[in-house]
């Protein structure tokens, strides 16, 4: 299975939100802490074990809110709330 690195921006104000490391072609619909590259912000997130101490992903300048705490420390993306980019 192919990886990807990725940049998440916010679909509203198209702020940079986190790089990612994506796993598989196709749409993005979890995202896994432990794939996280960057901010360090969502890298501490990483040692949250229950699910209701996760903050749901919001775009720090606009407050866009792109992805709901989900089980086993990963987040269900909002579809239309983020966009992608591929990092060369």
């Amino acid at each position: 299975m192919a990886s990807q690195t990725i940049d998440i921006l916010c679909s509203q104000c198209g702020a940079f939100m986190l790089r990612y490391q994506k796993k598989g072609s196709g749409q993005l619909i979890k995202l896994y802490l432990d794939r996280v590259v960057e901010p360090d912000s969502l890298l501490r997130l990483k040692t949250v074990s229950n699910k209701s101490d996760l903050p749901a992903l919001t775009c720090t300048d606009c407050g866009n809110r792109i992805g709901l705490p989900h089980e086993g420390g990963t987040y269900r993306m909002i579809k239309g709330s983020f966009r992608r980019k591929g990092v060369k």
